[in-house]
């Protein structure tokens, strides 16, 4: 990410899903027309246990897939901020002093920041920092 990778600069601007998907019959298929169990919405919660947005990274093939943001990262400036949480987690995880580390797990106000690195991949996920607290509460409340 530092090295030539993934810059701050590179956040889009524009925030609409830019893709299709196709299903088993070869027919393409909008985002708008998933069936509604995978419309559900958890507000101010991004996607599932809280997941806000992440990137993979393979390092075999130097490629990388990223989600889209979710809310409440809808601003470009937000999007920057965490993209710059991702530059400083990079950081120290390639720290030569310190590291490297295998995986690293951060909590602040403003996110929880997870991060895996292995030979093949690298794995960087920003996700809610009440989601833990959202979880419990769904789970108790499935189960009971």
């Amino acid at each position: 990410m530092l090295d030539g990778g993934m810059h701050v600069g590179d956040v889009p601007v524009d925030s609409l899903p830019r893709y299709r998907t196709t299903s088993h019959l070869g027919q393409q298929r909008a985002p708008s027309e998933f069936p509604e169990r995978f419309k559900e919405s958890n507000a101010g919660m991004g996607g599932p246990g809280g997941l806000w947005h992440f990137i993979y990274r393979s390092i075999y093939l130097d490629q990388y897939v990223s989600s889209e943001f979710s809310s409440p990262i809808t601003s470009r400036q937000q999007q920057k901020r965490l993209y710059r949480a991702y530059q400083n987690i990079y950081a120290s995880m390639h720290d030569k002093e310190i590291g490297p580390h295998k995986t690293q797990f951060r909590r602040d106000e403003n996110y929880v920041l997870l991060c895996w690195v292995t030979q093949d991949f690298e794995l960087y996920a920003a996700f809610d920092p009440l989601a833990d607290k959202f979880v419990k509460k769904k789970k108790n409340s499935n189960f009971d």
